[in-house]
């Protein structure tokens, strides 16, 4: 092989490595850029779902508050309400053959008299609360607006997630 080609096999090799080396260096550059937008967003995502959970603690305080000051204002409805719950379910509850064994007709008065009751109760119950407002729809109403409010902070989050990795 002649000199000539030997230097001109030597100058493309070392254009080569150059070309590889500046090529390794972009690459290292694209990302590392990449790693601090993504961390950037992660940072906003992480802030913004630390907005939406402080709202909606704020929310289920609020609405807790509200039920512990209508208990305040009519505890024997709140206690009524209580024991409308504990018949319901002990209504709900199905016979066992030693219950029937034991006690037969007695116990199908005792259960009737028993859903007698509950049915009573959870009627004066649902009146009582209905008049607190704290009712089915209510209850809907503030799970409908807690979903808006978190539905509103992920949109937000997202959207400040994408923002950034866009102007990056």
């Amino acid at each position: 092989m002649s000199d000539s080609l030997k230097d001109k096999a030597a100058d493309a090799l070392a254009k080569g490595k150059d070309k590889v080396a500046a090529s390794k260096a972009k690459a290292a550059d694209a990302m590392a850029s990449g790693k601090a937008k993504a961390a950037d967003a992660v940072a906003t995502g992480k802030a913004k779902a630390n907005d939406a959970a402080r709202a909606t603690r704020e929310s289920a305080q609020k609405a807790a508050q509200k039920t512990a000051e209508g208990v305040d204002h009519n505890p024997l409805a709140a206690v009524l309400g209580g024991l409308a719950v504990g018949a319901i379910v002990a209504a709900l509850l199905p016979r066992t053959k030693r219950e029937d064994d034991a006690v037969g007709n007695v116990g199908k008065t005792i259960r009737k008299t028993a859903k007698d009751a509950a049915s009573v109760a959870k009627s004066n119950a649902r009146e009582t609360l209905d008049s607190l407002g704290v009712n089915a729809d209510a209850a809907r109403s503030q799970l409908n607006d807690l979903a808006s409010k978190l539905g509103t902070a992920a949109k937000s989050a997202s959207s400040a997630a994408a923002d950034t990795v866009k102007k990056r």
